[in-house]
């Protein structure tokens, strides 16, 4: 019955273009043609009809083909709804029952990681490292969502690949001029090294207190002693060069938290080095020395 449908349809179509090809003539204009006009009129008409059944035999062919073609993807669709379902089966029964509730809890859950994605979606760069500590919590309450047993659902899998990709992107943000860059902060009344440090937008940790002092010892002289409205650099990320001070040596700059927290790295800027450091147990103030970073 579809099929002859089609073909109606078709055949109208080409009736109508037809008729804007061909001016039928009436009676009356009829009568009038000499033998030489009729001639040619109905020899029109039969090249008409000629065409018709032509494109009639293609558009049956073309029909014939499309619900071959119909068929098939209809068997395909078929195919996969029985293999999702499969899955989706094993999936259930390997995380247990999962109740309707959970599973709308877990979706307000996602909502709300992506709603503080959108709000650090609108924060600077520089904000953003700011807020390291923060977001580096905020990424990890997100993996450990991820390991629930709802989280096996299909329904979420799409959720998790956005999700996944904006938090890659974040990341990426939170170093906007490279791995290091420097701050500022002015010093106030009440101030030491490490109440700043511990200061949430510094580095919410008294204990890097040294960090700020290392970047600074061109002003302060006594890490004990600093005053009002001094203006220190604030370090941010992993420094790639170093300027040695007196009384250090690649043990102890090794060991420095900005550059790789462990004294026994030191052999790394010392190859990194050869051309400047011909011995590693002799350095000078004022030479700038490369970090690897790899």
């Amino acid at each position: 019955m579809k099929k002859y449908i089609v073909l109606f349809v078709l055949l109208m179509i080409l009736s109508t273009f037809l008729q804007a090809e061909v001016r039928y003539l009436t009676e009356e204009e009829y009568k009038d043609l000499s033998k030489e006009e009729t001639l040619k009129y109905w020899e029109a008409l039969e090249n008409e009809l000629m065409m018709l059944q032509v494109r009639h035999a293609n558009a049956s062919s073309q029909v014939t083909e499309n619900e071959l073609k119909i068929v098939a993807l209809s068997e395909e669709i078929a195919l996969l709804d029985s293999e999702y379902d499969v899955i989706y089966t094993r999936i259930m029964n390997s995380i247990g029952t999962v109740s309707h509730s959970e599973l709308v809890d877990f979706e307000r859950q996602l909502n709300e990681i992506k709603n503080k994605l959108d709000y650090y979606d609108q924060l600077p760069n520089s904000e953003l490292y700011k807020s390291n500590q923060e977001i580096k919590n905020f990424i990890a309450q997100y993996e450990s969502l991820k390991d629930e047993d709802v989280a096996k659902v299909p329904q979420f899998q799409q959720v998790f690949a956005e999700i996944d990709s904006r938090i890659e992107m974040l990341q990426e943000n939170m170093y906007p001029y490279g791995e290091y860059y420097e701050d500022e902060y002015t010093v106030v009344k009440g101030d030491y090294l490490v109440k700043i440090s511990g200061y949430e937008h510094i580095y919410n940790d008294p204990a890097k207190w040294g960090i700020i002092y290392r970047a600074n010892r061109d002003q302060i002289k006594d890490p004990d002693l600093i005053y009002t409205n001094q203006v220190f650099k604030i370090p941010r990320g992993l420094p790639t060069s170093w300027k040695v001070y007196r009384g250090e040596c690649l043990w102890t700059i090794s060991s420095y938290p900005e550059i790789y927290n462990d004294p026994f790295q030191w052999p790394k800027i010392y190859r990194a080095n050869t051309d400047q450091i011909k011995d590693p147990d002799l350095i000078y103030p004022n030479q700038i020395l490369r970090i690897p970073r790899n």
